[in-house]
Order: structure tokens, then C-alpha cells, then sequence
């Protein structure tokens, strides 16, 4: 894994100028199905905070804030914060070090963070320590041949070469969490897909098991009964 992670990610994303708002129709229809899925799969409703790990410019952030209770984003680049439209919802930190006192959140997520991490077990943890034993992800699925292209010509998202299904739920089982249910989703690029591009991606998704984007809602082991996802 270390080798397909660029050393200089911070210095990317502090550059970084061109990143979709997450109101702008694409990211919309990028960002909210994914939250949806993972709202109905784990729970969240207007009671529930959510921590979301690697914000960003909040691409994420904004549509969590539109299903669930107390929402707050960490993000490591000040660039990105300043360019979000929820600014009041993001605050600098590391998710390797995340600034909370254990169980502050109800349930933690990390959307197209591990692939940038060089440790991402190490990070698990820490969103594991912080949550109230729940916690999502979304990452690229190097299955996706246009993903596994994309990560093959990115110096910055190479990591995601790493992450199919089955490496993605054994890294997340050997943290401890247990993988309630894990799903490949999704045809919209939030910073590539034009926007007359959407109403074929939508038809797609809705008959397609496949998609760009692994989703995953895992809870503490000892919180269920069932049998881990293993396929």
C-alpha cells in the first residue's frame, strides 16, 4: 500500500484550486445517494452526529448536514476549508490524531480518505475510538475499470489501485469493526462528470450492481449477531 501513496499529499491539497461546490448538480447527484444508502443502512437520522473524516471541501459534509443531527467535518488542508461553502461546519485536524474525546460521535466516516493514507489501518482506529460504534466509508473500487484507470494516471490517488471489496472488508475487519453491508455504487465523478452526463449515469445506477465507488456501513463487532461480509 505505502508504495502506491504519493509522499506529498498535503502539498496537493494545499494547491489544490479546482474542487466542485457541493451544491453544484453533479456533486449532488455524487454525494447524496452515497449518504443515503449509508443514513438507511446504519441509522442516522436527525438524532444522530456524524464525524466526517478527510472532509475536504465538504463534498460529503453538505449532505450529511441534510439527514442527520450534529454534523462536523475534519479536514487536514486550510485550503480546502476555505473553499467550502460550510466552512462552519469543517475545523483543521488529522485523522490520524482525530481532536475528540473517545465516543463524541454517534457514527464516523471517511469518504475517499484511506486511499491518500499511508497507515490506514492506523486511522480506523482512531475513527473507531471516536464513534459510538458505527462507522461508513466510501472508497474507489479498482474493479471499476474507469477508477483503476484514473488511479493508474494519478500521482495523488494511486492508493486506490489498493482497494477492491475484499481487500477494503479485510482491512476493516482486522480493525475490529464488523461489515454490516458492503455495495459497489455509483457512475457520477464529482470533479470530471459533465453535468448532461447524469441522466444516463442515474439510469445506469439504478439497474447496475457495479459502480466506481465501494460503500460500506460497519458497526463494533460485539454490536451484532450477524456473520461478517466476506465475499
Amino acid at each position: 500500500m505505502h508504495r502506491l501513496v504519493n509522499a506529498h499529499q498535503h502539498r496537493h491539497w494545499d494547491a489544490r484550486r479546482r474542487y466542485r461546490d457541493p451544491r453544484h448538480p453533479v456533486a449532488e447527484a455524487f454525494a447524496r445517494p452515497k449518504v443515503e444508502w449509508l443514513a438507511g443502512r446504519l441509522g442516522i437520522d436527525r438524532t444522530t452526529s456524524v464525524l466526517d473524516v478527510g472532509a475536504g471541501n465538504g463534498m460529503f459534509t453538505w449532505w450529511w448536514a441534510q439527514v442527520a443531527g450534529r454534523v462536523e467535518g475534519l479536514e487536514l488542508s486550510v485550503n480546502m476549508i476555505e473553499r467550502s461553502p460550510c466552512r462552519d461546519l469543517l475545523r483543521e485536524g488529522d485523522a490520524y490524531a482525530l481532536p475528540y474525546e473517545d465516543g463524541s460521535f454517534d457514527v464516523v466516516f471517511a469518504g475517499n480518505l484511506l486511499h491518500h493514507l499511508t497507515r490506514p489501518q492506523d486511522a480506523l482506529a482512531e475513527m473507531r475510538r471516536v464513534a459510538r460504534g458505527r462507522i461508513a466509508i466510501c472508497e474507489g473500487n479498482r474493479n471499476h475499470l474507469p477508477m483503476a484507470l484514473f488511479g493508474a494516471g494519478s500521482r495523488v490517488c494511486r492508493g486506490v489501485l489498493h482497494y477492491s471489496r475484499r481487500t477494503l472488508v479485510r482491512l476493516v475487519t482486522s480493525s475490529g469493526l464488523e461489515v454490516l453491508d458492503v455495495r459497489a455504487h455509483g457512475y457520477v465523478y464529482e470533479n470530471q462528470s459533465p453535468a448532461a452526463s447524469l441522466p444516463a449515469a442515474r439510469r445506469l445506477e439504478a439497474v447496475s450492481p457495479g459502480g466506481a465507488y465501494l460503500l460500506m456501513a460497519a458497526v463494533e463487532r460485539q454490536r451484532t449477531s450477524s456473520g461478517p461480509v466476506t465475499r
